[in-house]
């Protein structure tokens, strides 16, 4: 007897659910499956208007064939124009939204139901879409670009659920465009407007750190001649599962950040240990060309709910492994163990220090362990910058709410939510998500005003969101008491920079790259261009420093596109306010000559910190524009 096979065909796949179903469903399950009903006739009628047909509706879930492309998009854009107006005129427990996906594919028949690739990409770009937004594959747009008068965005290529899809917003509401990272360059991308400047601006902010955009960078490690130093490797998750590396890097941070309250020891930072680790440097090499001296290696397995980790402590001095020690243990007693491994490792390097500085951090403790945990997690879906990672961080922060619904802290957390929903390009108002975010961060700072990363997010929503420039200058001199680690320094120096407080943004610049040489390129340009700006506003002509700065940027070969021309063009603006044409020329030459030679409406799209100067930009603008600089 011969195998059958399957019966195929091409169809238009449209895929539909609502946002945020789970939680509705736990706050009021009667009111929400009410409510989805009352949905479900809005999108059925629309389905069978346009000539469509549902094949699978699963929880919340609509999915739907269509013979005509052009049909499918039409019943979504009136789906959703349909839903936003009962949106706007029920009450709060009412509320629902929804994201559509259409596919254009194969798919296999198996009665009345269909699978296949064509349905589960049509499922993967639902995923991708905004709340209220359709998203459509490059092959339907093709089809309903030239057919029908809607806008559109092209997304690029998009990585959801490990499939890579080329994606493209049906632009409802103009106000809806949105600029996501693209999945299919290794480089992160030049992002336009404000969104880019903040983004860049935060860098490695509070426990999410954003990866640099450098592969090639600065070799000078500087070490605190008066401090015992320590370099801490990321632990080596030995799982076979990367769903735990979480914890791998969230352990070694905890270490870092501890050991680094320590006054007579020099913990190197993150960014600096994952740089070396890159190198693959000898031990001979951490001594003799970097100095250090003490080394602590460390492996996590996980099994459930045990872990074990494995740690190593070397003396590279010595060159011997002076302590080692194995740790089980289960979930609860994550602190317990961070305490143990932070409490040995110290005595270990700097015999009986331990009980005068470390004292009890019990009573400091601010989340329960099931919460830390989360929160680990967090961490790695807010670092993927991904509208799926925006998703799986709102599970795990509604998972803490509900474990620990009076912690002020997690406010801080919800914060970061509503900036991540601005940066991807998910908010429906920036405005409102802004103020927000910026109302929860006041409620950390009130319980706790030494805590600087909230301090830190309030300056900067003050200064960059909510037009209040004098409130967010007003932190500086309490942020520079509390700030200890080089993200929040940086922080406060950008903030000095746009208060206008040049001289006081460049100490604290050079004090953070001192700390964190590898931490990114962006904070190299960012203290490159306000020597640029606090020149110009001191009206004097000595940019020995500021020259001697972009030099040495430029040595260092960085391999982010247009880099080397955007150092270069500095270097003719200066040598042009120097009075001497013939070298800023030669230095414009130079770059008009490489791949990405700079233009004006590159520079005005670039997130180029010298904009929120008006003067200066302007002056910076019109003297490159002097040298031939183009339009475009």
């Amino acid at each position: 007897m011969s195998e059958s096979k399957s019966e195929r065909k091409v169809a238009v796949i449209f895929a539909t659910d609502v946002v945020g179903y789970s939680t509705m469903m736990e706050k009021n399950e009667d009111q929400t499956l009410k409510n989805l009903k009352s949905c479900r006739n809005i999108i059925e009628g629309l389905i069978k208007e346009y000539h469509g047909r549902i094949f699978n509706t699963a929880g919340d879930s609509v999915l739907a064939e269509f013979q005509s492309a052009v049909e499918a998009v039409i019943c979504a854009s009136e789906f959703q124009k349909t839903i936003k107006e009962r949106y706007n005129s029920v009450g709060e427990e009412e509320k629902m939204q929804f994201r559509v996906g259409i596919n254009f594919g194969d798919v296999v028949i198996e009665g009345e139901n269909l699978y296949g690739e064509g349905v589960n990409v049509a499922a993967r770009l639902e995923a991708l879409a905004q709340p209220g937004g359709i998203c459509l594959s490059r092959n339907v747009h093709e089809i309903v670009n030239k057919k029908t008068d809607f806008e559109f965005h092209d997304l690029g290529e998009q990585k959801v659920k490990n499939t890579v899809l080329h994606a493209i917003d049906v632009l409802i509401d103009p106000s809806h465009k949105r600029i996501i990272q693209p999945k299919s360059s290794s480089r992160m991308p030049f992002y336009a407007g404000i969104i880019t400047v903040l983004l860049i601006v935060l860098g490695s902010i509070f426990y999410f750190n954003i990866k640099s955009q450098n592969s090639e960078i600065k070799e000078e490690i500087i070490l605190d001649s008066e401090k015992l130093s320590l370099l801490i490797f990321p632990f080596e998750n030995q799982s076979g599962n990367n769903d735990n590396q979480y914890l791998s890097s969230g352990i070694s941070s905890h270490i870092a950040t501890t050991l680094s309250k320590i006054d007579k020891l020099f913990v190197l930072d993150k960014s600096t240990a994952e740089f070396l680790r890159t190198k693959n440097v000898t031990n001979t090499q951490l001594k003799e060309k970097y100095g250090i001296q003490f080394m602590l290696e460390g492996t996590i397995q996980v099994v459930e709910t045990k872990t074990r980790i494995n740690v190593l402590l070397t003396d590279l001095k010595k060159n011997e492994v002076i302590w080692s020690e194995i740790f089980d243990y289960r979930d609860q007693d994550i602190f317990e163990v961070q305490d143990s491994l932070s409490n040995s490792i110290l005595e270990n390097i700097i015999p009986g220090v331990l009980s005068l500085t470390v004292g009890d951090t019990h009573s400091k403790r601010k989340f329960l362990p099931e919460v830390h945990i989360n929160r680990l997690k967090g961490r790695v879906a807010f670092d993927s910058f991904t509208v799926e990672g925006y998703y799986e961080y709102e599970r795990l922060l509604n998972l803490n709410r509900e474990l620990e619904p009076n912690n002020i802290y997690l406010d801080m957390d919800e914060a970061w939510f509503y900036m991540l929903r601005i940066w991807l390009g998910l908010s429906e108002n920036i405005e409102t998500d802004a103020n927000e975010a910026h109302r929860l961060t006041l409620n950390v700072v009130k319980k706790d005003p030494e805590y600087a990363y909230a301090s830190n997010l309030a300056a900067l929503l003050e200064s960059q969101y909510l037009g209040d420039l004098e409130t967010a200058c007003g932190r500086l001199e309490k942020l520079e008491q509390i700030s200890t680690d080089a993200s929040n320094i940086e922080m406060i120096a950008s903030r000095a920079r746009n208060c206008g407080e040049y001289k006081k943004s460049l100490k604290l610049y050079a004090k953070a790259l001192k700390m964190s040489p590898h931490i990114g390129l962006w904070m190299n340009k960012a203290y490159a261009v306000t020597f640029l700006m606090k020149t110009f506003e001191e009206k004097n002509t000595d940019f020995s420093t500021a020259k001697a700065f972009i030099k040495s940027q430029i040595n260092e070969n960085f391999s982010e596109e247009g880099i080397n021309e955007m150092w270069l063009m500095m270097l003719a603006y200066i040598a042009t306010k120097e009075g001497e044409q013939n070298l800023a020329l030669e230095y414009f030459g130079q770059q008009a000559k490489m791949e990405n030679p700079i233009s004006k409406q590159g520079i005005k799209k670039s997130n180029f910190v010298g904009k929120e100067n008006e003067e200066f930009f302007q002056d910076y603008i019109e003297t490159l524009m002097l040298l031939g600089m183009p339009e475009k």
